[in-house]
């Protein structure tokens, strides 16, 4: 049970993070960059960080792990070469490709990203060839600290409201079809 979570406690870090970072962009154009919102969102996001990062080390951990389990007992029953054939016969090619098979949505909102991240280069190039006016902004930079922030808002609008619900719900359909399969090891 807690391993099937695992995912989903992915996904739902993954939004928060993306949820955070969208609503830094609104509170810092709304308040300020040391308005409390601001600030509470920033922890919110860092927060998240460190959890998806500690996730994953342990994640990496158990599986080192529960391999060195594994071979220690195929080791004990004496046959470490089925153990090899078992482990390398797990991954085929099938298998590996639908680990990577994304659904649609997820590509399309993928293929968005990609354009609020052009979007965002063009705001740097603004920035870098505007001229610098001495004790202000120049009306360049402004121009091109709004299309950063309108790229940044998009790339993460897209992420909470897209790809992310359509990356779980294609992980809880995949769920759903192994359980009506019927297990090898049963």
């Amino acid at each position: 049970v807690a391993a099937g979570a695992l995912p989903y406690l992915g996904f739902g870090v993954a939004w928060v993070i993306s949820a955070a970072t969208a609503g830094q962009v609104v509170a810092s154009r709304a308040w300020g960059e040391s308005s409390a919102q601001f600030l509470f969102l920033q922890a919110i996001m860092y927060w998240g960080l460190k959890v998806l990062i500690y996730s994953i080390l342990v994640l990496v951990a158990l599986l080192a792990l529960l391999m060195c389990v594994a071979y220690v007992f195929a080791l004990v029953a004496g046959s470490t070469s089925a153990f090899k054939k078992s482990a390398s016969g797990a991954f085929t090619r099938e298998s590996v490709a639908d680990m990577f098979r994304l659904p649609r949505t997820a590509v399309l909102g993928y293929v968005a990203d990609v354009a609020f991240f052009l979007l965002m280069v063009a705001g740097l190039l603004v920035a870098m060839l505007s001229p610098h006016v001495e004790g202000s902004i120049s009306q360049g930079e402004m121009v091109a600290s709004v299309i950063i922030d309108v790229a940044l808002f998009g790339m993460h609008a897209t992420a909470c409201f897209v790809i992310i619900p359509a990356l779980v719900l294609s992980v809880w359909r995949g769920g759903q079809a192994d359980r009506k399969v019927p297990s090898q090891f049963c």
